[in-house]
């Protein structure tokens, strides 16, 4: 924590194990030395321009990216090796949830359901192609937020929700 305030300054919010930055948050051990467990970019949606200005002292470069690309996007321009990525998706709160895992990232997507005929996702997505699914909702999905973790984003997936894993290069390939 100590380092972090010494670099970014003081947060806009801070509880003791979670602090706020505008658009950056950091969750920290609440025990000490009290590392940081991960970081956070919330409403990545609103990314834009070149760099996102997040504290006085720091800028994050945006590389030609913004809140409105497209998983597939992401996966074409190679951040991580295709066949190293994974993508996992489920139903959630009456949309489509999807989320990239590549290294220690994880890009979160939402994709507005309405064009779920009966708005049954569970049905739609139970009863879709990979293909289907993947040409039905990449041009459909906003990006809510990236987070980055000390260890493989795909360790954070949890048993708790029912999600459903798509390989980053069978995405890429279906997406094409």
């Amino acid at each position: 924590m100590i380092e972090i305030a010494e670099v970014l300054g003081t947060p806009d919010h801070a509880d003791p194990d979670y602090w706020t930055f505008g658009k950056l948050e950091i969750s920290f051990d609440d025990e000490a030395p009290c590392r940081m467990n991960w970081f956070q970019i919330e409403e990545a949606a609103y990314l834009e321009g070149d760099f996102e200005v997040l504290t006085e002292t720091l800028a994050l470069s945006l590389d030609g990216f913004n809140g409105n690309t497209k998983p597939s996007e992401f996966l074409a321009a190679a951040l991580w090796p295709p066949e190293e990525v994974m993508l996992f998706y489920t139903a959630a709160g009456g949309d489509i949830e999807l989320n990239i895992c590549g290294g220690p990232i994880q890009i979160h997507f939402r994709v507005d359901a309405d064009f779920i005929e009966d708005r049954d996702i569970g049905k739609y997505l139970n009863s879709v192609t990979a293909s289907q699914l993947i040409s039905d909702i990449d041009r459909r999905t906003a990006m809510n937020s990236i987070y980055s973790y000390p260890h493989p984003a795909v360790e954070q997936i949890t048993q708790a929700i029912d999600w459903k894993p798509i390989g980053g290069r069978d995405y890429l390939d279906l997406a094409r």
